[in-house]
């Protein structure tokens, strides 16, 4: 799929938040799992950058080898001091590794500006479809290393109001979101993590204690699962039954 049968869409009310997405038309299925992978990429991740890279894309190739290849639609960002699209939801197989340049660390973590453009952009893409009939539900993961400290735009209430109202709103069957904390061996990160996740209404939160190839490759394995249990529960009326990492 070439960047012709891609759209950009601006979401409402939020005029810092844009987002890409392959256009209605060019879809061949009924129904599809948006899904949407956020990556922390401030200074604090040097030095495993490579091995999160690594993940991201174990998570992608699994993605592209499920029964459910086909229904899936994928979103990457990366963020630090800015949020920045990588590519905007497409088909798990139009996505090749080489569109995922190197992860770069620098500057701060904007976490709660990520989160809301992770969020927001799944409601307003799944509104799209809406409107053209097609079935939706939506998983979103934000991966990170600590809390936030450059957010300009969003806070935790921003953000949890807004998961309240996807879920009163009838265009997603059901939303999963789930925060992901890696190197969390620092207890003062995992307690501002875990509270972030509580006041941001996140389904899930999981702990990462380290940041080794070996537990970025479990992390990578387990987000594959998750994906493929919400993209299963299309259909049921409810989300997916959070899984334990």
């Amino acid at each position: 799929m070439n960047n012709n049968n891609m759209q950009s869409i601006t979401i409402p009310g939020a005029s810092n938040f844009k987002f890409s997405a392959v256009r209605p038309d060019d879809l061949g299925a009924t129904e599809y799992t948006l899904v949407t992978i956020a990556v922390d990429i401030s200074a604090s991740v040097y030095g495993f950058n490579a091995e999160l890279k690594s993940a991201v894309l174990a998570v992608l190739d699994a993605s592209r080898k499920s029964p459910r290849a086909d229904n899936l639609l994928v979103r990457l960002l990366t963020f630090n001091t800015e949020t920045v699209e990588i590519f905007g939801f497409k088909s798990i197989s139009d996505i090749q590794s080489l569109d995922i340049n190197d992860f770069v660390p620098n500057g701060m973590t904007s976490l709660f500006d990520a989160t809301m453009d992770a969020v927001a952009a799944t409601e307003q893409y799944a509104n799209v479809l809406y409107q053209q009939d097609f079935d939706t539900n939506a998983a979103v993961y934000i991966i990170s290393d600590g809390g936030d400290n450059q957010s300009r735009l969003a806070t935790e209430r921003n953000i949890a109001d807004k998961v309240q109202e996807i879920r009163r709103n009838e265009q997603l069957e059901s939303i999963v979101t789930m925060l992901i904390g890696i190197n969390t061996d620092n207890g003062q990160v995992k307690k501002l993590l875990e509270n972030y996740a509580k006041d941001a209404e996140f389904s899930q939160y999981v702990d990462v204690k380290d940041a080794s190839a070996q537990s970025l490759a479990k992390l990578a394995g387990f987000v594959s699962k998750s994906i493929s249990s919400q993209s299963q529960a299309l259909g049921s009326g409810a989300a997916s039954q959070s899984l334990s990492f």
